[in-house]
């Protein structure tokens, strides 16, 4: 009795029970990305939601819609297990990384990489098995376009 009253407890509701799609696991991985120095910067918003648009072609609804989500999650989830999994599941080694690129364009839309916004993208790398030369291409790549774009120049 006290073993299932338990489980009730700690199982998932029906609607927490759906797996997220791909695009709900990557923008929540962008905005968990962007919050991670612990600062609410606007350019780095912006720039999730112009990748996400450009990435799964959305209008401005969708994107609020998808945005809205991703908060919700990210402030019930415990940890970003489950939505890794579903981009190890979802996608292939070009997809992971174009994900890896986009998240190294987060980090970067502020004109500076904070040590822990590179601590969770190293994790990241980890948990989704991309290579690490693959990581290097995209922040080096990243780097390039923020230099040209802004002539920001990122320490990290």
């Amino acid at each position: 009795m006290v073993l299932s009253r338990l489980r009730d407890l700690i199982a998932p509701k029906s609607a927490a029970t759906k797996a997220p799609s791909e695009a709900l696991s990557t923008a929540l991985l962008l905005l968990e990305l962007a919050a991670a120095d612990f600062e609410s910067d606007d350019v780095e918003l912006e720039r999730v939601g112009s990748l996400l648009c450009e990435r799964y072609g959305l209008d401005s609804a969708a994107l609020d819609q998808l945005l809205s989500e991703a908060r919700l999650r990210a402030r019930q989830s415990v940890s970003l297990h489950e939505y890794v999994q579903t981009l190890n599941n979802a996608l292939d080694a070009d997809g992971k990384r174009r994900l890896i690129s986009m998240l190294w364009q987060v980090a970067l839309a502020d004109g500076r990489i904070d040590k822990y916004e590179e601590h969770l993208l190293r994790r990241l790398v980890d948990l989704l098995f991309i290579p690490m030369a693959d990581y290097i291409q995209a922040r080096e790549a990243a780097v390039a376009q923020a230099g040209a774009n802004s002539g920001a120049n990122a320490h990290g």
